[in-house]
C-alpha cells in the first residue's frame, strides 16, 4: 500500500475558450484551499475531485505535495485537473457580433 502524504489543494477560476482552458489568477486574491492526506495517486485524485465538486464552480485545481519528495507519477496525475468547465466561446462570439 502507498505511503500516506500531506497535500494542499487550491482551486483557481477557469473556463473553456474554444480549444483552450483559461485559468485566472490574481495576486492577493483568496482562493478555496484545503489540506488533505492521501495514500497513492488514485486516492489523491478522488479527494481533489470531491473537493472541486463540493466547490461547484468552474475551476482548475493546483495540488502541492507537502512531503520532502514527490511520489512517482505525481506530476502526470496532477498537471491537468479541471472541473465543471464552462464554455465561454459563444459569449465572445456574441459580443464580437454586437
Amino acid at each position: 500500500m502507498a505511503k500516506t502524504l500531506d497535500y494542499q489543494i487550491t482551486l483557481y477560476p477557469a473556463h473553456r475558450d474554444g480549444a483552450f482552458v483559461v485559468t485566472q489568477f490574481q495576486m492577493m486574491a483568496s482562493y478555496p484551499e484545503k489540506r488533505i492526506k492521501a495514500a497513492g495517486m488514485n486516492d489523491l485524485i478522488d479527494k481533489v475531485t470531491q473537493f472541486a465538486m463540493e466547490h461547484g464552480e468552474s475551476c482548475g485545481a493546483s495540488v502541492r505535495c507537502l512531503a520532502p519528495r514527490k511520489p512517482p507519477g505525481f506530476k502526470r496525475a496532477t498537471e491537468n485537473l479541471y472541473f465543471n468547465l464552462v464554455d465561454r466561446t459563444a459569449e465572445k462570439r456574441g459580443a464580437a457580433a454586437a
